[in-house]
């Protein structure tokens, strides 16, 4: 087989994982909060802690888990990571005593810090360098069909019994366990190379310039999965229109993702696409903040989801882009942790903001995400990658 045809094979091998992985997460995760509170009967402070514990467990320590990944090889990073979060997801859903649940917060996002930076690594390798925003996309594509997917065998799964739901994610990180190793190709194929290096990710100015900005993007993005319920109160039907709002954005994805990205992909160059994305992120949040009908609101919710759509696979192309040979997991966990900065401030932002909306300053208040979004895309458009993609 040539190098080519395993390099394709390799691709479509890491398209499954990703798949089975978005599936086995949104099976489980989405449920887990009313699992907690209705099942276990646990304060709300405690599952903010959970949470908050698997979280920094997966962002705090990407960066090192991407240099783990580059010194053991993609391959063996994905292997373990998923064999780890399957372990932390039979725990969570079949635990009921807080300090397990704390281990298994622990597993989850240890798992998920080893695997999602080596993923990454590995769809670099992979794809050839002028196709990865193509292969990117089709990455978010295929993440968002498990999206679409996963909720709703969950909920199967939890009108018989919520131990099934957890088990059942469980079981496919250990389906893609098996995919990973099974599919994937030598990392003698892959990564010629292999010096690792997180020193030098801390260290590449340009490249922790870029992390400064997506820091800026992230608050934004952080922004969907907080203005949406904050309105649902006055504009949706419910927790069920909600959940339409949420699944509809992502056919829309699934629908209209590589078409939109090939086209601007031949049209612009990164630092073009990602400053447009930006606007587009800024003035989403605004319209659905400001929205005083269900119409404007879906219409905020289209104009956000064009700048996700176009900004998510350009981003990680361009980091793929500033990660030398043997280091481009690490630099995906610099980029991890840049990401969790961001939507930490993005949250305090959204805590500030957000009471000002029901007073007279509304408008100056929902005004604050397009400036953010147009400094954000002017920093892009100047500090960006030159080379037309």
């Amino acid at each position: 087989m040539t190098d080519d045809r395993r390099r394709s094979v390799g691709l479509k091998v890491l398209y499954g994982d990703t798949f089975t992985m978005a599936v086995g997460f949104y099976m489980l995760v989405p449920l887990l909060a009313y699992h907690f509170l209705e099942d276990l009967l646990l304060t709300i402070g405690v599952v903010a802690a959970l949470t908050a514990v698997r979280t920094a467990a997966q962002n705090g320590l990407m960066p090192i888990m991407g240099w783990v990944a580059d010194r053991i090889d993609f391959r063996r990073a994905i292997l373990a990571g998923v064999l780890i979060r399957a372990s932390g997801f039979a725990l969570l859903g079949t635990a009921e005593h807080v300090p397990v649940l704390i281990v298994a917060s622990i597993l989850t996002g240890l798992g998920g810090a080893l695997f999602h930076p080596a993923s990454y690594a590995a769809y670099a390798a992979l794809a050839v360098s002028s196709d990865r925003v193509r292969v990117y996309s089709t990455r978010e594509v295929i993440s968002n069909v498990g999206f679409i997917v996963g909720p709703l065998v969950g909920g199967l799964l939890a009108g018989v019994d919520f131990a099934m739901v957890s088990l059942g994610a469980a079981a496919m990180f250990v389906i893609a366990f098996f995919i990973s190793l099974l599919g994937l190709p030598s990392p003698e194929l892959a990564v010629r190379e292999r010096r690792p290096s997180l020193r030098l990710a801390f260290s590449d100015r340009p490249f922790l310039r870029y992390c400064l900005l997506v820091v800026g993007v992230a608050v934004l993005i952080t922004q969907f999965y907080l203005v949406i319920p904050y309105r649902a109160g006055t504009l949706l039907p419910g927790p069920e229109g909600l959940g339409l709002v949420y699944t509809g954005a992502a056919i829309v994805m699934v629908i209209t993702m590589l078409p939109l990205t090939g086209l601007a992909n031949r049209l612009l160059p990164r630092r073009g696409i990602v400053a447009i994305a930006v606007v587009c992120l800024g003035v989403g949040v605004a319209t659905i903040g400001l929205a005083g009908a269900l119409p404007v609101m879906l219409l905020g919710v289209g104009v956000f989801v064009v700048g996700q759509m176009l900004s998510q696979p350009v981003l990680n192309a361009i980091v793929s882009d500033f990660a030398p040979d043997g280091s481009v997991a690490s630099y995906f966990g610099v980029q991890g942790l840049a990401t969790a900065v961001g939507s930490i401030l993005g949250s305090t932002l959204s805590g500030v903001i957000y009471p000002l909306a029901d007073t007279a300053w509304a408008a100056i208040a929902w005004a604050v995400f397009p400036v953010w979004a147009a400094i954000v895309a002017t920093l892009l458009w100047t500090w960006g990658p030159r080379e037309q993609s």
